[in-house]
């Protein structure tokens, strides 16, 4: 909804208005897309066993908005849903010319702006510095082996099928530009864009770092624009720059602002870095200083408040009046991010004082990162491990940014116990009751998504040493055909009546496997090359 509106263009003195939000079309409608349905009422809480007593919980807001996440996947609340504190940021581009520039220098203008030139290291330079984890999160396209060849074919293809996506699928505009869609609906040939939680992807399980990593290695510049538009995206309008929400990001939603589920892991300096570091973007340097202390919003908005009330889950994990906690990845991850950006940029001792004093504690607790939550101080950030928890793995704590912030941590401080626990969480993941029940002193239940966790796994086998967990990591990485098979690399085309526009469909792609496959490609390619064998997928 842009226009130009020039004036007295035959004067020495003319006057251009450009207008990002042109007067003439209709104003922004910024409202929430339904009236709550309902789910602003209380209803009645069925009886849940709490430490194996069958409980009556007493009526509660939250129950009809649970009940509805299980059919909707869309997390709501009142109030939650508003846009008041997102950004839309635009660049403007001035070209003075001496006199009227021809229509090829126009042309030349006009692609000059879409396509700005972008000075960048060039992928060995960048891993010969061991920028953003070069050696141990990522290194350069290996071919070497057919099984490598294919996955390196694979994490070619995904990008080029999103860089296409964008244009088939209309998947731009003032609000959205950058983003791209969370789940396909195969039934009805299009993205689920109007489905509760389906729709815009937030950055969900590391959409961005995924994009970004792919470029690191690559210098692939279709992979940098993806990333980059992303990046503007993303920290503009899917986080809280004012207001009662300020630091938080908001989740995968219909409205990028819709989901009352308002998170560290979407704010986080981890996505974003990148595009600060690579380019210096001075837009993009202000939303990472807004977030150093967003840790502070733990205090006052906690991410499990529902838990207690869902009907699903058999132990309530948050009790009412309970103090701040601050959850080991998408909690804890995010604020180590934020805070390990703001060290390196500004050196500051109180801020590496904040993130050796939690390696400490992570490293000292009994369970480390097997503890899934632990109290927070949000002033002094001082973690301790809570007494009488039972230790736990989320497959979430690793999709988020933690595997790859981690690693970079560990090689810039000295926190051998930190170091250890991570060793520890990567190698006891899949392992045996038995051997969980000797080292950790609790049976923990392991995690699925075992393709993602077999980046952690490979990570803590080449840090220990441990031939076996190798072997045991790239069996992960090819276990499960949704995540490490081998899909057919390709789309089909779906005409006629089925489709409004004929479209390019490849049906089986989502993009939350897209990036914790990619990621977990990058970084066992780069770990444990030679465990990446037919042998190592089974056959």
């Amino acid at each position: 909804p842009t226009q130009l509106d020039i004036r007295n263009a035959n004067t020495d003195s003319a006057q251009v208005t450009l207008w990002i939000w042109s007067p003439d079309v209709p104003p922004m409608d910024l409202r929430f897309y339904h009236d709550g349905m309902g789910q602003e009422k209380s209803g009645p809480i069925p009886e849940v066993m709490i430490d194996g007593i069958e409980t009556s919980v007493p009526d509660h807001p939250y129950q009809k908005q649970t009940d509805a996440m299980q059919i909707t996947y869309e997390d709501y609340e009142p109030g939650f849903g508003t846009p008041n504190g997102v950004a839309r940021s635009t660049d403007l581009y001035l070209k003075v010319c001496g006199a009227t520039p021809s229509r090829e220098a126009l042309v030349n203008y006009a692609a000059e702006v879409s396509t700005p030139p972008q000075l960048v290291p060039a992928p060995g330079e960048l891993l010969a510095a061991k920028a953003f984890g070069g050696g141990t999160v990522w290194s350069l396209p290996n071919r070497s082996t057919p099984v490598l060849a294919a996955i390196e074919k694979r994490l070619d293809w995904s990008i080029d099928f999103y860089h296409k996506e964008v244009e088939q699928r209309h998947w731009y505009g003032f609000w959205n530009y950058g983003d791209v869609m969370h789940t396909y609906d195969s039934d009805r040939h299009v993205w689920r864009y109007d489905i509760g939680g389906y729709a815009w992807d937030n950055s969900e399980l590391s959409t961005d770092l995924w994009l970004w990593y792919s470029f690191l290695r690559s210098g692939d510049a279709t992979a940098f624009r993806l990333a980059e538009a992303m990046n503007r995206h993303n920290r503009d309008v899917d986080i809280y720059h004012s207001g009662r929400f300020a630091g938080l990001g908001t989740r995968h939603n219909v409205q990028h602002w819709g989901c009352s589920a308002k998170q560290l892991r979407i704010s986080t300096c981890m996505n974003r870095r990148f595009h600060y570091y690579l380019t210096t973007d001075e837009r993009t340097g202000d939303v990472l200083q807004e977030v150093v202390d967003a840790s502070r919003q733990l205090a006052q908005l906690n991410a499990r408040r529902k838990v207690m009330f869902d009907s699903k889950k058999r132990k309530r994990f948050f009790e009412p009046g309970e103090g701040c906690r601050i959850s080991i990845g998408t909690d804890y991850g995010a604020t180590l991010a934020n805070w390990l950006t703001a060290w390196e940029r500004t050196g500051d001792p109180e801020v590496k004082g904040w993130i050796e004093n939690s390696m400490r504690a992570i490293g000292n607790a009994k369970g480390g990162f097997f503890v899934n939550r632990y109290n927070y101080d949000p002033v002094t950030k001082k973690m301790t491990a809570p007494e009488g928890e039972p230790l736990m793995v989320s497959h979430l704590s690793i999709m988020f940014g933690l595997p790859e912030v981690v690693a970079e941590v560990v090689e810039l401080i000295d926190i051998p116990e930190f170091k250890d626990a991570w060793i520890q969480y990567g190698t006891l993941l899949y392992a045996s009751n038995d051997e969980k029940l000797e080292k950790l002193g609790s049976k923990v239940k392991s995690p699925g998504f075992k393709t993602a966790h077999s980046r952690v796994m490979a990570y803590a086998a080449v840090q220990s040493g441990n031939k076996s967990l190798k072997k045991d990591a790239a069996h992960c990485f090819f276990s499960s055909p949704s995540e490490g098979g081998e899909p057919v690399l390709e789309t089909k085309r779906i005409d006629g009546w089925s489709v409004l526009n004929p479209i390019n469909e490849a049906a089986w792609v989502k993009t939350n496997v897209s990036a914790q496959w990619g990621l977990a490609a990058i970084q066992v390619c780069a770990l444990i090359p030679g465990e990446i064998t037919k042998e190592g997928a089974g056959e």
